[in-house]
């Protein structure tokens, strides 16, 4: 699907029938999450030689996007370079072949598609194939965190609703990239941990519920007190969740539903099963203080009544403009700034609805002001504001809402773009 300058990056399977969220099916009647076994490792990876002829810099991004992965310290992750072949093909095992995209794929709005099998008994992928349509290297979107998205599917992760994941389902405009998200790599190091994964952060888990019983696919985010979204988790079809690797500190957390910009039809295997079940945004009780080796259980969550605010797209302009582009992209900010942020979407009452930005280096310093279905304000951005993203909590009355990692700060050189 496209939306404005936005591209859908999707997985398509090879096979019939969870970002932070793991590719999780069916298996003997057992939701099960599907991965590389560690023997697979290192990974061979292939180029079509038609996908090098598409763009002088297409083999030096496909390495970069397989060595991002490779290079986070916390999960044991390998591959091998194999450089660039004719009719490059995943029918090995442990094979992943980029290559370009055919017919097959015209017209489906996607910048690139991965598809691969694995074994239906144990759940074991198999091989994995990155098929690129060539608008990836036409410069009209970051073709390298595109990239980088394809490989995560890869490695078994789903899509993510962290806006700031690279695993979100999609991708603007050539400008601010940004390292791995919190989300990111504390999902991948969970799947495939360097060291002893009992003794790297602490675990959450407890349940959902709303007024039919456990809500399937909620969404349960820990947010540190820098605002940041460090880790998700999403609900089973009982409304139980449970989500390791939680780096030592202290969180608050706090339940959302799938309801856009990413919602369930976006996910792949089970998850996609899940009806989507509107709730307003609700915040555990208290903060807890994550130590590492430790599990967090019983936390359970009842939220119930109506809900008519969404909040869907965000963007930044300078403080002095009043035009501003919306996108469902996170807006990229820089330390020192002072910029207007506007958020939109629906259930935004005029005079009513406003919105936080849930870290101490954002300081709103104009009043808010409203117009259609859209809100703004104006925040000077502290010139020691961490190189994270953020949360923006909307409130609308009693209801409330939120866009996780819709704001990042980015710590470098003025002057690039704003994703959107």
């Amino acid at each position: 699907m496209l939306r404005r300058s936005l591209l859908v990056l999707t997985a398509l399977l090879s096979l019939p029938l969870s970002a932070a969220i793991r590719m999780t099916y069916d298996i003997n009647g057992k939701a099960t999450p599907i991965g590389w076994a560690e023997g697979s490792f290192p990974l061979r990876y292939e180029v079509d030689q038609k996908v090098a002829q598409a763009s002088p810099q297409a083999q030096a991004m496909v390495d970069r996007a397989f060595a991002a992965w490779a290079a986070i310290p916390e999960a044991k992750i390998r591959f091998e370079n194999h450089g660039v072949i004719a009719g490059a093909s995943a029918t090995s095992p442990g094979r992943v072949a980029v290559t370009l995209a055919d017919d097959l794929f015209s017209g489906q709005g996607a910048a690139a598609v991965t598809s691969y099998s694995y074994d239906t008994t144990t759940g074991q992928m198999l091989d994995a194939d990155i098929s690129i349509d060539p608008s990836l290297f036409s410069g009209n979107i970051d073709g390298q965190m595109a990239l980088e998205h394809e490989v995560g599917h890869v490695l078994g992760l789903d899509h993510s609703a962290v806006l700031s994941s690279i695993m979100y389902p999609y991708v603007g405009a050539p400008g601010a990239t940004a390292a791995f998200d919190a989300d990111d790599t504390i999902a991948i190091s969970e799947m495939y941990p360097s060291g002893d994964a009992t003794l790297i952060g602490g675990t959450l888990s407890g349940r959902i519920m709303g007024d039919q019983g456990g809500i399937f696919a909620a969404q349960v985010v820990a947010v540190n007190d820098q605002g940041q979204p460090v880790a998700t988790g999403l609900t089973d079809s009982s409304g139980e969740f449970s989500f390791a690797g939680v780096p030592a500190g202290r969180y608050r957390l706090y339940a959302e539903p799938l309801d856009g910009p990413v919602d369930s039809g976006a996910l792949q295997g089970t998850w996609r099963t899940a009806k989507t079940v509107a709730f307003p945004t609700e915040f555990f009780g208290g903060t807890i203080a994550v130590e590492n080796g430790r599990t967090y259980g019983n936390l359970v969550l009842t939220t119930s009544g109506p809900v008519s605010l969404n909040p869907r797209w965000i963007g930044v302009s300078a403080a002095d403009r009043s035009d501003v582009s919306l996108s469902s992209s996170p807006a990229s900010v820089h330390p020192g700034e002072t910029v207007t942020v506007t958020v939109g979407g629906d259930g935004f009452v005029g005079g009513m609805t406003k919105f936080d930005v849930l870290s101490p280096g954002f300081h709103r310093i104009s009043d808010f002001s409203w117009a259609s279905n859209y809100v703004r304000a104006t925040y000077s951005i502290a010139a020691d504001a961490p190189g994270t993203s953020a949360v923006v909590l909307v409130n609308s009355g009693r209801e409330s809402a939120t866009l996780t990692g819709a704001l990042r700060v980015v710590r470098s050189a003025r002057g690039r773009a704003v994703r959107h």
